[in-house]
């Protein structure tokens, strides 16, 4: 077939191949062909690389862009296929393949960014956090509206006017929350028709010392009564901060307390700023400490021994002072002072 040259149609007359291109250099395998009707392709080394079909569907890497698995306009290929953005020269902006899996990658400190509308939906930050409604990193301190999963683990969800967090269980009753620690089960939310139940936990509340300070002799399960003092949290600028409810505790000094308040639990580990609140539990399964000597069986009720341990009550009348029923003889621990735990039902509340 002749080749026309013309300056109306260029170069006509030849559809070339891969490996023998109708537009050519000096390296007669690398040019420019016309495999089917109204399709261009550029080829490499007698390899197709780069097709635009008839529909213009671009394909890098595959012959068939508009079809199968790589029915997209732009469709690539490859066993390390991908598009790399350069910045400032240097290959660290890309969409790529690499076994099997698709990887997206910045630079450092670039963020990958998500948009939908010509607005920002969701982004990963440059330390791994998927933000979904926010570029905060702490939507729930900042008190904005948002969704952080942490690379860390930590997850938190912020909301405006609107509940920000449903469980939905289809099907059939059972668990709908699961609750961990250090790999083990310790509790859950389950749903029974219309009954939600909290299961293995107990009613809580933070407290504080008169000192303000931590006691580091303070046990877990000793018997705490209420105080008039409120608690003091001050903000950033060192203002105290709204608190209507939250009394300040000691240790339970007096027998038969009728203002039990609880039992010790733990102190605050989480708080980087309040690091000497308490944690109370007041209502539930928990434990309490008896003092070495005292005897206690299943089923009492107890009250304040005076010294921060519980003792028998001495009826089966639950009072002002009850602050708990044994649930069990088992002894969960002994302290140094030979006072020890059993599990009980607080009811100081």
């Amino acid at each position: 077939m002749p080749i026309t040259i013309s300056g109306s149609t260029g170069i006509a007359g030849v559809d070339g191949s891969a490996s023998t291109p109708a537009v050519q250099g000096t390296d007669t395998n690398t040019g420019i062909a016309f495999p089917a009707a109204d399709t261009v392709a550029i080829g490499t080394g007698g390899t197709e690389r780069m097709r635009v079909d008839s529909s213009g569907n671009v394909g890098i890497g595959t012959t068939s862009p508009g079809t199968g698995i790589a029915n997209r306009v732009l469709a690539i290929n490859g066993t390390d296929a991908g598009i790399h953005f350069l910045t400032s020269g240097a290959d660290t902006n890309r969409i790529y393949s690499s076994s099997g899996e698709f990887r997206l990658q910045t630079a450092t400190a670039i963020p990958l960014v998500f948009y939908t509308n010509n607005a920002e939906r969701a982004r990963i930050d440059s330390s791994g956090n998927l933000l979904v409604g926010t570029t905060n990193s702490n939507p729930v301190g900042a008190n904005v509206s948002g969704f952080k999963a942490g690379s860390n683990g930590e997850t938190m969800i912020s909301a405006a006017g609107i509940i920000p967090f449903y469980v939905n269980r289809k099907t059939n009753d059972g668990t709908l929350v699961e609750f961990w620690q250090d790999g083990n089960v310790e509790g859950n939310i389950s749903v029974s028709g219309t009954t939600v139940s909290y299961n293995g936990g107990h009613l809580a509340r933070w407290s504080q010392l008169p000192t303000n300070q931590r006691d580091p002799s303070l046990l877990k399960g000793t018997v705490l009564t209420n105080l008039d003092e409120m608690c003091v949290w001050l903000d950033e600028e060192g203002n105290p901060q709204p608190n209507e409810q939250l009394n300040k505790m000691k240790i339970s000094d007096v027998e038969g307390d009728p203002n039990v308040a609880g039992v010790f639990v733990s102190w605050d580990n989480d708080d980087q700023t309040y690091t000497d609140d308490m944690n109370v539990a007041m209502t539930g399964d928990m434990i309490i400490r008896i003092a070495q000597g005292v005897v206690v069986q299943k089923g009492d009720l107890l009250m304040s021994a005076g010294d921060g341990t519980a003792k028998p009550q001495g009826d089966d009348i639950r009072r002002s002072k009850t602050v708990a029923k044994v649930t069990s003889n088992h002894v969960t621990c002994t302290y140094a002072d030979g006072s020890y735990c059993v599990p009980c039902v607080l009811m100081a509340c």
